[in-house]
């Protein structure tokens, strides 16, 4: 679709067809004051740019000015890799007195990872979340290894 230029003063009346005999309009009082009345005859009657006194509203229509809609940015979810963090460090805190928290520690893990597999999430808050809480499972699961072969023994 291409951009139509609106028409020029010149243009219009060429378009215009046979003259109508209107009959004549008296003159105004002197004190009342008409619209547009700041602007001189000669002023009105110039065709400086081709364009009517309302070219102003004519150009708001199909101007460069315009800006095309873009739709806001989505705000990004909240990060994941500080609850991670957080989880993995709770998670090796309990695995050094005990081996039952072990779900902790892969709760951080899976955590860490879907940390890992998002964008804009902090990667280094992230790699340690995962370090940290596979550290958390070495410990448990060795807690656990421990309690069982002493079980077994008894």
């Amino acid at each position: 679709m291409t951009d139509a230029q609106p028409p020029t003063r010149r243009a219009r009346k060429a378009d215009v067809g046979p003259a109508v005999d209107l009959p004549p309009v008296p003159p105004l009082p002197d004190d009342v004051r008409t619209a547009g009345s700041e602007m001189t005859a000669r002023e009105i009657d110039e065709d400086v740019d081709g364009r009517l006194p309302t070219a102003q509203l004519e150009m708001a229509a199909f101007g460069d000015h315009l800006i095309p809609y873009a739709p806001p940015v989505p705000p990004t979810p909240p990060s994941v890799a500080p609850w991670a963090l957080g989880v993995a460090i709770i998670a090796l805190a309990a695995a050094v007195f005990t081996g039952w928290l072990l779900p902790i520690g892969v709760i951080g893990a899976v955590l860490a990872i879907v940390s890992l597999r998002r964008a804009h999430d902090s990667r280094r808050a992230a790699v340690w979340a995962l370090a940290l809480s596979l550290l958390s499972v070495s410990f448990s699961a060795g807690w656990l290894i421990w309690g069982f072969s002493q079980l077994a023994v008894g």
